[in-house]
């Protein structure tokens, strides 16, 4: 079965116009890695969705509390052993969930051996994502913007769309 060139062309055309356009970005891992006597880096600057990992390359345990909103109440704690190729237990991860976490500036305590070892610091920002559309109040043809009218406005696009596709697979098929 081969197209033509005015078919693929069509086709291609089809899946480009009827394709939605979203803007956004994933999700990123922000790394730190625990040494003897520091951590690198010794601050962050992040989004939330992002997942922070801690690697532990040292010779003891290190224990990664988050107090997120200080009121004494632990919401995170990890515990990572002493540097280790063969496993991850010398790893920790925590995902920054946007319900969970909100924008703004968090300490991370870091002890080793039951004493305070280190405290990093990170700011943690408003996963924003811009929509493509028109600007909101934006109305075509002097419509107003209500429900009705954007019921009625989508209510056509489905199967026009599926006409579209239709008449392009009966053309390639008459071409044949």
């Amino acid at each position: 079965m081969r197209m033509s060139r005015r078919g693929t062309v069509a086709f291609l055309m089809l899946i480009v116009l009827t394709s939605p356009t979203v803007s956004a970005h994933g999700a990123n891992s922000f790394a730190f890695i625990m040494r003897e006597g520091s951590i690198q880096p010794g601050s962050a600057e992040v989004v939330q969705n992002d997942t922070l990992i801690f690697y532990n390359v040292a010779s003891q345990n290190r224990t990664i509390i988050l107090d997120g909103d200080s009121d004494n109440t632990t919401e995170y704690e990890c515990i990572t052993s002493s540097m280790n190729s063969s496993s991850t237990d010398d790893e920790c991860r925590l995902w920054l969930d946007p319900q969970n976490w909100s924008a703004g500036n968090y300490q991370i305590e870091i002890f080793s051996n039951s004493s305070l070892w280190n405290v990093l610091n990170f700011s943690l920002l408003e996963d924003i994502h811009n929509e493509s559309g028109p600007p909101p109040g934006y109305s075509f043809g002097g419509v107003e913007n209500d429900v009705k009218s954007e019921a009625a406005s989508t209510s056509y696009m489905a199967p026009l769309g599926l006409i579209a596709v239709i008449v392009i697979l009966a053309m390639v098929i008459r071409r044949k």
